[in-house]
């Protein structure tokens, strides 16, 4: 799936006679949320896409319940009709989740934040304000996973390293995986932060937990998936 021409960016895609198979780097990235938070009850997915990590969880967790968040109609019918997100156990709200989500009442175990319009995510999902409506919206312990867009190294990393900051203030606890491949150009990095009151898990324990995922589950990953452990460290 992309938005726009050929020039555009990919906003997902799945192999036809491999499903499970996590085909980009960020969403192999994403399924490594198991090393934080094992069962998932409830899941919510701002900006749907071609479902691949709505579909991941309800394979890894038969009895979740899942939200997915989309305001572009077009995107939630190719989502239905060509990357088998179901119609019947997943549900999906037609709207803008900057402005939905602080008036829904639920609270989920994970919440997934991964949403482009022309291939940045909206300046407000980085706001204090909007972070906040996350947190309100994670049960205790609970886990937000963001996929961004950064620069990790250098003068032009100051939005990345703030937003750590405000998320590890507002939040809690902030992990990364930077998938970086020249650090100094933008690239996904992916987070993941612990909601407080929580324990801070060891930096070693998650990487052992991370690498177990990846073995214990290998048909959803690429072989060079066994770096992405290595690749967790502190925000």
């Amino acid at each position: 799936m992309r938005f726009g021409g050929e020039t555009a960016g990919w906003q997902g895609a799945l192999v036809v006679n491999h499903p499970e198979r996590l085909y980009f780097p960020y969403q192999q990235a994403f399924s490594l949320y198991s090393a934080w938070l094992p069962e998932v009850r409830s899941f919510l997915s701002i900006g749907v896409g071609t479902g691949t990590s709505i579909n991941h969880v309800q394979r890894i967790h038969q009895d979740v319940k899942i939200t997915g968040i989309e305001w572009d109609p077009v995107v939630i019918d190719t989502a239905r009709r060509y990357f088998g997100v179901s119609r019947d156990d997943v549900r999906l709200i037609e709207a803008d989740a900057r402005l939905v989500l602080p008036n829904m009442r639920e609270t989920f175990d994970m919440i997934f934040l991964d949403a482009y319009f022309r291939e940045r995510t909206p300046k407000t999902f980085f706001s204090p304000v909007y972070q906040q409506v996350l947190a309100d919206h994670l049960c205790s312990g609970g886990l937000l996973v963001i996929n961004v867009i950064a620069r990790t190294i250098g003068l032009a990393a100051e939005p990345y390293r703030k937003l750590c900051a405000q998320l590890n203030a507002l939040v809690g606890p902030v992990f990364t995986l930077d998938l970086a491949p020249v650090p100094f150009t933008p690239h996904n990095v992916v987070l993941f932060c612990l909601k407080r009151p929580v324990q801070v898990p060891e930096l070693r324990a998650i990487r052992k937990r991370a690498g177990d995922t990846i073995r214990t589950n290998a048909s959803f990953y690429a072989p060079w998936a066994r770096i992405l452990p290595i690749l967790i460290s502190r925000g």
